[in-house]
């Protein structure tokens, strides 16, 4: 199987590479005013806004640093029920592909509050890599900020 390999801080991460549309150089983002700190903005793809989450925030604290390889992931994501939606993955060094088999990733992490969109570990050279878990990407009490309507100013 095909993942694509990148880096929030100093941890690797893979995501299999059939669950992505398309990577995508950083842009500027539009802020989103009252979303939690991870959803670092919107951003414009072939005309629809794409909420972006930097995996930095969501998993490490830190923001993804701005390098020249630090890109933007894009993947369908599925929230309750049929919505879907494409969002975004801010994410450093996205610059390589990796073929694993999925009984690489059997390695257990220390499980901690708010990390469930991480997935088990594979050994890499002398550390790991860590499997990121789309359909468990944002945290379920937020959600409804991706799903929800924007309310319709009245004129």
């Amino acid at each position: 199987m095909l993942f694509i390999v990148f880096k929030a801080g100093n941890a690797s991460f893979a995501m299999e590479a059939s669950k992505v549309i398309e990577v995508v150089p950083l842009v500027t983002l539009r802020t989103c005013p009252g979303v939690p700190a991870y959803i670092v903005g919107l951003a414009n793809y072939r005309g629809i806004g794409v909420p972006v989450v930097d995996l930095g925030r969501l998993v490490g604290g830190a923001p993804c640093a701005v390098y020249l390889s630090t890109r933007i992931i894009l993947t369908p994501y599925a929230g309750s029920g049929d919505k879907q939606r494409v969002i975004g993955l801010l994410a450093e060094t996205v610059t390589n592909t990796v073929e694993r088999e999925e009984s690489d990733f059997s390695q257990d992490n220390v499980a901690v509050p708010g990390s469930n969109c991480l997935g088990k570990l594979a050994v890499n050279g002398t550390g790991f890599i860590q499997r990121v878990v789309v359909a468990h990407l944002v945290p379920k009490e937020f959600e409804h900020l991706l799903f929800t309507e924007p309310e319709k100013s009245v004129s």
